[in-house]
């Protein structure tokens, strides 16, 4: 069973002894997949020159909210959905060799990074570890002025193509898009 202990104003997950990994379950899953698997005739370049960003959360299937097909779009995610270096890389290459032109910045309710102050929690790994991470963590309060922001990253790097751009809030309560604009 999972606990969750708040350790100073962060929350912190703390697993029991009762885990077990899921990796053997998974390799039964992919064999039994395996046996009618039907895509190995897909291109590498997504068909429809798609390429969505979003957040790692686990609620978020980014097939069944754009209703999408394997093939179809790249799919690059994160904690946040947050347009760091590496999603721009991503997206550079995503363009550059694959063709992509459109990209979705997918952000939602809900979302960790709105529970978690960047201060405290880098403060406590350089106490347990001894270093604090060169990393930013990105938290936010608002996950449309959060998006507004990521758009505005992509306007502003020489990287990326961004002339079709558009963001949107996944509400993890009810499965609804919510579009956002580029500026208010």
């Amino acid at each position: 069973m999972t606990q969750i202990l708040v350790t100073g104003s962060l929350p912190s997950i703390v697993v029991s002894d009762e885990f077990s990994p899921n990796t053997d379950e998974l390799v039964v899953h992919n064999n039994r997949f395996a046996e009618n698997f039907e895509d190995g005739d897909l291109a590498v370049a997504p068909i429809m020159g798609l390429a969505v960003v979003a957040c790692m959360d686990s609620r978020m299937d980014i097939f069944k909210i754009l209703g999408l097909e394997n093939g179809e779009a790249h799919i690059v995610r994160n904690a946040g959905g947050v347009i760091t270096d590496d999603v721009i890389r991503s997206l550079c290459l995503s363009q550059r060799f694959l063709g992509t032109r459109e990209i979705i910045l997918l952000h939602h309710t809900d979302c960790g990074l709105q529970m978690v102050s960047e201060d405290e929690f880098k403060a406590e790994l350089e106490a347990e570890l001894g270093i604090k991470p060169r990393w930013s963590l990105e938290p936010f309060a608002d996950p449309y002025s959060d998006t507004r922001q990521s758009m505005q990253r992509l306007l502003l790097t020489p990287f990326v193509d961004a002339q079709h751009l558009r963001g949107f809030v996944y509400d993890v309560t009810d499965g609804h898009l919510h579009e956002v604009s580029q500026a208010e």
